[in-house]
Formats: structure tokens, C-alpha cells, sequence
């Protein structure tokens, strides 16, 4: 017997867009807590992101951010300890001391010209985390 495409039960596993799940998630962990500027492409932050406690995940979400920007805009994923600075969201010192603490607990990594970014299976995670502030 010849399986067609069509009717192969692998067919499932096969996507046109495989990271369209991940681009659905990574919306949905988003939209409640920032917008992207389509002209200028700078975040713009709502007011829950800034009820976030939390240093750490208040980066893992901007880096979250800027792996959307990324993909939408077909830009280098990631921000570098300034671009995250400038975007005021916490004190310098505070800023360089949960990148560090991200990175050396393996939250987020780090690519050779020092920019930080979440790596994708860590977007369920973040969404899960952050699930129970919406």
C-alpha cells in the first residue's frame, strides 16, 4: 500500500511555519503587557507590565518583546545591557545584576556581540509565570 502526503499520519508533524505556535504564545504573553511602534519599532509598556515586582521578569518580558520585534520585523533577536538600560525600566545596577543572575541560571542567553535574548522554549515558561498577574 502507498501513502500519499496527504493521507500519511505523519502529516501532522510538518508546518509551512513551524514557529507559529511560538509567534501565537509569544503574542498572547505579550499583548497584556506591551505594544511595539510600527514606524519606530520602540516598546511601549501598559500598566501592568509596571505592577510586575519582579526585576527579572520584568527583562524576561522586554526580551520577549524584542524576540517578537524580531521576528516580525526580521531583525537580530536580543537587546544589549544598554539598549535595556534606555529603556528606564529599573535602575542601572539593577539591570546589570538580573541580566547576570538570568544568564547564570540559564533564563536567557547571551550571542557574540553581547546581546541578551529568551530563548524560545522559554516562552510556555515565561507564560506560565506571568499567567497569574492577567
Amino acid at each position: 500500500m502507498t501513502t500519499t502526503k496527504n493521507d500519511d499520519p505523519l502529516a501532522v508533524l510538518f508546518s509551512s511555519d513551524a514557529k507559529a505556535t511560538d509567534r501565537k504564545k509569544l503574542a498572547e504573553l505579550l499583548e497584556p503587557y506591551m505594544l511595539i511602534d510600527q514606524d519606530s519599532k520602540e516598546f511601549s509598556f501598559h500598566p501592568q507590565f509596571y505592577d510586575i515586582s519582579s526585576n527579572d521578569t520584568k527583562i524576561e518580558i522586554l526580551l520577549a518583546g524584542a524576540k517578537a520585534r524580531s521576528l516580525y520585523f526580521k531583525l537580530t533577536d536580543g537587546l544589549l545591557p544598554g539598549e535595556v538600560i534606555a529603556a528606564g525600566l529599573m535602575p542601572v545596577g539593577s539591570v546589570k545584576t538580573s541580566l547576570k543572575r538570568l544568564f547564570d541560571g540559564h533564563k536567557i542567553k547571551k550571542d557574540k556581540e553581547g546581546r541578551y535574548f529568551l530563548p524560545p522554549h522559554r516562552i510556555n515558561e515565561l507564560a506560565k509565570k506571568v499567567q497569574v498577574r492577567k
